[in-house]
């Protein structure tokens, strides 16, 4: 059984896309623009073995990828911000609007938002995309195929046990085989 942890925020207008895409420009340089896409519910999944993953308690925001899981069921658009770098223009900035809010007029199918990130006809890739929860969210152990929940509110990682183990790590940098008598 694979698990994942659920990371659910625990208020409304509390979760949000980031996407961060580029394209190699003729002359060699690189073009970017960010999406920042908002919305009223959702959830994150961080896959059991990467665990350091998870927030810290504390955490004002836990990041989660959106392909892990079974799904980050984005629901209600709110807000949805970009960010262009400097070389695109704003005739090509507003083309870009458009076409991941409303579609490409110019293609067959009209894709809008992720089907336009993912499969319109444009020369963008995607360089990254991840969920942004803010706090105060709720974070489950799932079984990953069921949805079940197999451990609600896990309990989260202090900074005081973060400092612990690297200070228990630095410890072991000095034994077999990592030791090398240099220094000594």
């Amino acid at each position: 059984m694979n698990k994942v942890y659920l990371i659910k925020p625990l208020e409304k207008k509390s979760i949000c896309w980031h996407i961060e895409m580029f394209r190699e420009n003729a002359d060699g340089s690189i073009s970017w623009f960010n999406v920042d896409d908002h919305y009223r519910w959702g959830q994150g999944f961080v896959e059991e073995d990467m665990d350091c993953n998870l927030p810290i308690e504390g955490d004002q925001q836990a990041h989660a990828k959106i392909d892990i899981g079974f799904g980050a069921d984005l629901d209600d658009q709110v807000a949805c911000w970009f960010e262009f770098s400097d070389d695109i223009s704003e005739e090509e900035q507003e083309q870009i609007k458009r076409c991941y809010l409303e579609g490409d007029g110019n293609e067959e199918w009209e894709r809008s938002n992720a089907a336009w990130i993912f499969d319109g006809d444009h020369g963008w890739q995607v360089e990254d995309d991840y969920v942004v929860i803010q706090a105060p969210y709720q974070v489950s152990l799932c079984d990953e195929l069921t949805g079940e929940v197999i451990e609600e509110n896990v309990k989260l990682r202090t900074r005081e046990d973060l400092a612990k183990s690297v200070e228990e790590w630095k410890a072991k940098q000095t034994e077999w085989p990592f030791n090398t008598g240099e220094g000594q």
